[in-house]
């Protein structure tokens, strides 16, 4: 039974594409891992984890990392949800500010709102830049998920 009534959750993904040799461009897909932590609303951890997502774009390794986030704290709350990324894409398309035009995307942006719905509450977004503490700690994680398991 959950026993939180609100959660922070910040979720991060590291996804390393490959670059063009001639340009240095980075583009397509590229290995990638995400990393969570859970917060209660005392500012206490109660969860950190991490997973290994295989070949992806980055928005897809942000939009997994949120699923697993968000498929995880359900575990421990049913009421108020905050999710917490550095990724504007993915907070503005979550928010209605940005369209979704990818049909890849938006199976994704439909897997998270059919997650919502097992809270009471609408979940909230929010953009924060990649030097707050709480995202420097789930960067921490997805890159050392990658680490883990990038062979090459």
């Amino acid at each position: 039974m959950p026993k939180y009534r609100k959660l922070k959750l910040v979720s991060d993904a590291c996804c390393r594409l490959p670059s063009d040799k001639v340009t240095g461009v980075m583009h397509g897909k590229g290995k990638s891992a995400c990393g969570f932590v859970i917060i209660d609303e005392t500012g206490e951890v109660i969860a950190e984890r991490t997973k290994y997502l295989g070949e992806l774009t980055v928005p897809q390794a942000e939009y997994e990392g949120l699923i697993f986030a968000l498929d995880t704290a359900v575990e421990f709350c049913r009421t108020k949800v905050e999710v917490w990324m550095d990724s504007e894409l993915v907070i503005k398309q979550m928010t209605g500010d940005y369209c979704i035009r990818a049909e890849q995307m938006k199976i994704l942006f439909d897997r998270v709102k059919l997650m919502e719905r097992r809270f009471l509450e609408p979940v909230q977004y929010f953009h924060h830049d990649r030097g707050s503490l709480w995202a420097r700690r789930a960067d921490k994680l997805a890159n050392e998920e990658y680490s883990r398991n990038h062979t090459g």
